[in-house]
């Protein structure tokens, strides 16, 4: 759409809807880049299931952005709540949406990145949103840095469940692999991809259902892509009962291990950067440990054990504190508890 959207082009906010995005959009760039030439396409995809409540501020914060050459995507998971009501009240700014049954949030970002045919590629979570005047700022970064394939800013949270506080997300920062471990310092809240790093045949790992986004940072990394910082640019992640980041701790584990392993075996990587994936790794073994789940503890070391392929370089197979526990491990939980309490009266009275 090659048209800038105002807000006497949208539908009315909801009463008692101010600010941003609803009573202000974000300052008109005009119609050409600083140097005269057009303004770069910018694709975004929102996928979208059962977020009615929310979405509304997703898709203002996308139109509301003033920018002269937006191409706007929403792949709804077939939900059932207020939510098509809400994507039709914009429809018509829309290049494409849809409301089918998918098989994930994974696919339907992927079917929307199949969709995208702008320069520059970005996908908005329908729970969150963009602040004002970022595409702009991401067109104008992308021409000065085209040495580069992605571009990230910072996010700060919203919290729900502290009375709509907002906090900044300290992990964000210049790119540096250390600082991706344990806690990634990207994210997709304030990212743009160029469109070749799709054609070029990259799409979400369908079978990661909760760090699809931090396995995909790590993937384009490996194939040498290069990330650029810019802090300008500014997205906001919502916390929420519901939202993915608040839920399924599980398979938020499953997921994440799963990266640090390939980090851990990727010998591309610098021995800092896998020792930091190695230690990560022993973090979550002895976390295990400390919530008595001893059958649990007991596979994930062998795991490792396995994982490092025996190395005796490796300081897992020597690791004392491991082994000891392990062994200890094997007593079962009872005889745990009891040693665990013969410690801690032992150190009580030591202190005494």
């Amino acid at each position: 759409m090659k048209k800038v959207i105002t807000l006497n082009d949208l539908p009315s906010p909801p009463p008692g809807k101010t600010g941003w995005p609803w009573t202000e959009q974000s300052e008109p760039v005009g119609d050409q880049m600083p140097d005269g030439s057009e303004y770069p396409r910018i694709s975004i995809v929102t996928p979208s299931y059962n977020q009615g409540q929310f979405i509304e501020d997703a898709i203002r914060s996308v139109l509301l952005q003033s920018y002269p050459n937006l191409e706007y995507i929403i792949i709804d998971g077939g939900s059932t709540d207020n939510t098509i009501e809400i994507i039709k009240k914009y429809e018509g700014f829309l290049a494409f949406w849809v409301s089918e049954k998918d098989e994930g949030q994974s696919h339907g970002i992927n079917k929307g990145f199949h969709r995208a045919t702008g320069d520059l590629v970005g996908w908005q979570n329908s729970d969150d949103f963009y602040y004002p005047n970022v595409f702009f700022k991401a067109a104008i970064k992308s021409k000065l840095f085209s040495g580069y394939s992605v571009f990230y800013g910072t996010k700060t949270y919203l919290n729900l469940e502290n009375q709509g506080a907002f906090t900044e997300d300290v992990n964000m920062s210049d790119f540096d692999l250390l600082k991706m471990i344990p806690h990634s310092n990207m994210s997709n809240q304030s990212m743009f991809f160029r469109r070749k790093i799709f054609q070029e045949g990259n799409f979400l790992d369908q079978s990661f259902n909760h760090c699809m986004d931090t396995e995909f940072f790590w993937r384009l990394i490996e194939r040498g892509y290069k990330f650029k910082f810019v802090p300008e640019l500014k997205g906001c992640y919502r916390l929420h009962e519901n939202c993915k980041g608040q839920s399924d701790n599980n398979s938020y584990l499953s997921d994440i291990l799963k990266i640090y392993e390939r980090i851990y075996l990727n010998k591309n990587f610098k021995p800092a950067v896998r020792k930091k994936a190695w230690q990560s790794l022993r973090a979550s073994c002895l976390d295990l440990y400390g919530k008595s789940r001893l059958p649990e503890f007991r596979k994930r070391c062998k795991e490792l054990w396995k994982l490092s392929g025996f190395d005796s370089n490796n300081l897992m197979l020597l690791d004392f504190e491991i082994i000891g526990k392990y062994l200890l491990s094997i007593c079962g939980n009872s005889s745990l508890q009891q040693i665990r309490y013969y410690k801690s009266t032992l150190l009580t009275q030591r202190k005494s």
